[in-house]
Formats: C-alpha cells, structure tokens, sequence
C-alpha cells in the first residue's frame, strides 16, 4: 500500500553525482511533488546529463561535523534522506571511519537545522555478504547472519538504526550489487571503465579482450541497472512496506561476461578475442595521453581518465572467479517488480554513455 505525498516533502540526496546519485536524481527531478536538493564534496554538474538544469546543491565536506553543520543549517525543511555517499580508503578497515562519520556527521546536522525525517534510505551493497571476500553463500538473503568485519555498511546500519529508533523516523536499506549506468567525474563506475577500456583498444585497433580472470570469465554474476535501483528508492521513500527493512535490488537475473563480452565489443564495432587476464592498473598507467587524444577526437565531454575509471575497482570487479547470486524475492513480495535484463541494460546504458558524449 503506498502513502499519500505529502506537497511538502523534501528530499536531500547526499553523494548526489555518483552511479547511484545521478540515477536517484534523474528519477525525482521528475517527479511530482517532490524539492530536491543534492550535497557532496565536489561541486555540481553545470547541467545534468540529459541537459536540463541541476537542482539546488551544498557543496560540504562530510568528513568534517562542523562545516556538515554549518552546511546544512537551513534544510529545516528536508522531509527525506538519501544517503549515498563514499569515501574510498586503502582498506576496508580504513574505510569504516570515514563512512561512519560522513553519515553520523549528516544525521547530527539535520537534527540540529530542525528537520524532521520521515524516511531516510540507506544505499549498502553485496559487500554485506562478504562477496569481496570471496566465495559465498548463495542465493545470499537479507536474513543471512552478518559475517566478521571490518565491513562499514554493518556500522551504518547500526548507526541508522539507532538514529531512527531514538528519533523516530523510518529507514530502509537498499543493497544493490554492481551498478550499472552513467556518472559524472566519478571514477567508481564498472560501466565507464569497461565502456573506457573498449574505446582504449577501438583506438589501438584491437580486438576486445576480457581483461579479468578465467575464474571470472565463466562465472555466474549479476547487476543493477541504476534506473531500476532509482525506481527501488522511490517505492522505498513512498511505500509502507518498505519501512524498517532492508533490501536486495539487482535486475532479476544474472549473466556470464562470456556471453555478454562479444555483445559490448560489437557496441563498440569490435572483434572480440580470447580473454586475456591483465592488471588494468598497470596496463593503463600509460593511457591518460590517449584518452584525453580520444575526447578530442570525438568532441566529448572533457573528463579525465582519472575520472571516468578506478582501475582498481574494475580489476576487482572482473577478477571475482565465483558465483555472486543475491535473491531478491523478499523486494518483490513487498511489492517493487522493477526489473531489466542484464545484457538489455549494459547495452542501453552504454548507449545513454554515447548520447551524453562520455565515450565514442
């Protein structure tokens, strides 16, 4: 049963240009009834990648409670939250303070400018089920004991949980795994760096090679369509269902980069090749030069290699040489039937990668 919109709601996103965020903000700048407003550390977009113009922005270093305070003093009217910020670190044991604070930091500071949530919906991942670790139970379920830490999504939750309960306002976690679509200077992006990578060997005159393992090659995966993880959120922010629970999101199905590989290189007019595992960190040191000769070429939108691929992230990415199965029945027994196929969406996301001039 969804809720009535109230005209007044107010939706801060925060980590608004990410993967995660564009989508998010794509989807509510379209929607009726709803203020919006973005915040993060870099500054907006001058337009957002359709053209149309960016909604309200607070540029604010999260990390810092006092400016996050000051930042945020006059979003008394701020009704819901989405929180999708990050903060990338050498390890993930490094990693939890930093996300702990950026999220502990925006909570204190709305309470302290007047805001009284309603919903705050918290964007986690498959990392809860210890995938980066390595092989893992599968279907991994919502239900699934946590495993041993350092894991910053466990202390989020907490952290939201106990906010939520003491405040009284309603939460949702949405775990989506390997989201797929377009971003704006925001390197964590698997469809960039592999969209980026297959401009690299068009330009080179090569075939495309799967770069990551054999293991990974055959392996079974899965992903979310960004769209779909945008529609998740909102059914999240306007659905009772969605209260005080937490969620897989993925496209309802998974594939084999044996299978979809041929399809992204012919996307880009290219042959594909056996796989040829490398370390893209190391292949690609040299690359920035041909790149930036790439985005002359073709009149596309000035970006950095830098940030359009997190090398190391796309390593990861295609070097996990086991199953990675989240279920999502639990989502669609609530009530949310969003789904795409997944080699439907890779080839539709990179074509929206095309009309917003990030790759050739």
């Amino acid at each position: 049963m969804s809720v009535s919109l109230s005209p007044a709601r107010h939706l801060l996103v925060i980590g608004g240009y990410g993967v995660v965020g564009t989508a998010v903000v794509d989807l509510m700048t379209k929607t009726p009834g709803w203020q919006l407003t973005t915040a993060a550390r870099r500054s907006p977009p001058a337009s957002l990648l359709d053209g149309s113009p960016a909604p309200a922005h607070i540029r604010v270093d999260l990390l810092d409670a006092a400016s996050t305070q000051q930042a945020f003093a006059d979003l008394a009217s701020v009704t819901d939250l989405v929180f999708c910020a990050y903060s990338e670190r050498e390890s993930m044991a490094a990693s939890v303070a930093p996300n702990l604070a950026m999220l502990d930091h925006s909570l204190k500071a709305l309470g302290q400018a007047g805001a009284k949530l309603q919903q705050v919906v918290l964007i986690g991942g498959g990392k809860s089920y210890g995938e980066h670790l390595g092989p893992y139970k599968t279907p991994a379920k919502e239900s699934d004991p946590r495993f041993m830490g350092p894991i910053f999504y466990n202390d989020q939750e907490d952290l939201l949980w106990r906010t939520a309960e003491r405040e009284g306002f309603a939460w949702t976690v949405l775990r989506p795994d390997g989201v797929m679509g377009p971003s704006l200077n925001s390197p964590m992006n698997i469809l960039t760096g592999i969209a980026s990578f297959a401009a690299i060997s068009q330009a080179l005159r090569l075939p495309l090679r799967f770069p990551g393992s054999l293991e990974a090659w055959t392996a079974l995966h899965q992903a979310t369509d960004s769209r779909v993880l945008a529609e998740a959120v909102l059914w999240a922010l306007t659905t009772a269902n969605a209260r005080q629970q937490v969620f897989n999101v993925t496209n309802g199905d998974h594939f084999r980069w044996q299978q979809l590989w041929p399809q992204i290189a012919g996307f880009f007019g290219l042959d594909s090749a056996a796989p040829q595992p490398m370390n893209l960190g190391v292949q690609m040191a040299d690359k920035a030069p041909l790149w930036a000769a790439i985005v002359d070429a073709h009149d596309l939108r000035q970006t950095p290699l830098e940030q359009i691929a997190a090398w190391p992230f796309v390593d990861g990415w295609l070097n996990a040489g086991y199953d990675m199965v989240q279920s999502t029945i639990k989502i669609r027994q609530a009530g949310f039937s969003g789904c795409i196929d997944s080699h439907q969406s890779v080839l539709e996301q990179l074509q929206r990668l095309r009309d917003y001039r990030l790759i050739p």
